[in-house]
């Protein structure tokens, strides 16, 4: 009997602990690293790095995490006035994100956000350059194959980006 009550005891501590397991939690730090489709000026991906960190726990239904976004794109003039003609384009932003953990996964990791930052359009031949501030409003998830490796994936209007993939590092 006393070992069948230390079997359920460990168990119950092995169950527990692997309840409160989450790709991403309080004081955690992520990057990603990746490509994107533009939503504008052209067809040329995007080149993105992002980080955050995992800052506010808000009970058992989510972390709230702190970061940043920079993009670079070669923009593509295709009009009649501008013609044919690239230009560099690079995105600096700050971003928030809510991380769900209202299901139980050690693989999954599933978030939303929003941020703001400023795009910055090189000049051209016959184009001055601008420098304009842009939302950053996105939905995504990661996928962790390794303990401190894996994919993540973003949806949104993301500095000068509509979808976003690549990889992803824990540290």
């Amino acid at each position: 009997m006393k070992r069948f009550s230390i079997l359920l005891v460990l168990i119950f501590a092995a169950m527990t602990a692997t309840q409160a397991q989450h790709v991403f939690n309080k004081g955690d730090l992520a990057l990603n690293a990746g490509v994107g489709i533009p939503h504008s000026y052209g067809f040329v991906p995007t080149i993105n790095v992002s980080g955050e960190y995992g800052a506010i726990p808000t009970g058992d239904i989510g972390l709230v995490s702190f970061g940043g976004l920079a993009e670079f794109q070669l923009g593509m003039h295709n009009d009649f006035y501008y013609g044919n003609e690239a230009f560099p384009r690079i995105f600096f932003g700050a971003r928030a994100a809510w991380h769900v953990h209202a299901f139980e996964s050690d693989v999954w990791d599933a978030y939303a956000g929003a941020g703001l930052g400023i795009g910055i359009s090189g000049k051209s031949q016959d184009y001055s350059g601008f420098t304009s501030v842009e939302p950053d409003i996105f939905v995504g998830g990661r996928w962790m194959f390794a303990e401190k490796m894996g994919l993540f994936a973003e949806l949104g209007y993301t500095g000068f980006s509509s979808i976003k993939f690549g990889i992803t590092f824990g540290l």
